[in-house]
């Protein structure tokens, strides 16, 4: 097996012929399209993920009807919104759907929380308003639009199950 230099993780779906790779910030891609096109294939970058961000984002006033409704439940709730950004065109936000949201531990955790699927292809506003630009991307914002953490890319179960605890802390 060959390692490339800057992957972080990567997913394959062979019969689509479609492939995911998250790299290290300020990694180049060249060597991982040489690789891909050295099998054959002719890759295409179709969507690159924003470097996550340190500083503060705060959604002020959110013009998507869902964002509106969930974040004033969030508020009254006295708890985290957590926001599951995705679309049906995203095999990453599929597989997330049908096995971390199904799993009976994550069903119980997010009760904890004000929970939001955002199909961003349906409410394109969402994803504006948080200047959403990949998919998978998962937010928690606090009652007052504060984003207080994000995950950019696919999580496991476990992984899943590790943010929503890191919450509570």
């Amino acid at each position: 097996m060959r390692v490339l230099d800057g992957v972080v993780s990567a997913d394959f779906d062979i019969p689509a012929e479609t492939f995911s790779i998250e790299m290290k910030a300020g990694a180049g891609s060249a060597s991982v399209l040489a690789a891909i096109k050295g099998l054959g294939y002719d890759p295409e970058i179709l969507d690159a993920a924003p470097e996550k961000r340190h500083e503060i984002t705060k959604l002020r006033k959110p013009t998507s009807a869902a964002l509106r409704g969930a974040l004033a439940r969030a508020k009254t709730r006295g708890v985290f919104l957590v926001i599951d950004f995705g679309g049906p065109f995203c095999h990453l936000c599929r597989n997330f759907e049908e096995t971390a949201l199904k799993d009976p531990r994550v069903v119980k955790k997010l009760t904890d929380f004000e929970f939001v699927k955002i199909d961003t292809e349906a409410d394109p506003n969402a994803a504006k308003d948080l200047d959403v630009h990949g998919v998978p991307d998962i937010w928690a914002l606090d009652g007052d639009g504060i984003v207080r953490a994000r995950n950019n890319g696919y999580l496991n179960t476990a992984d899943f199950l590790a943010f929503l605890e890191g919450l509570a802390k």
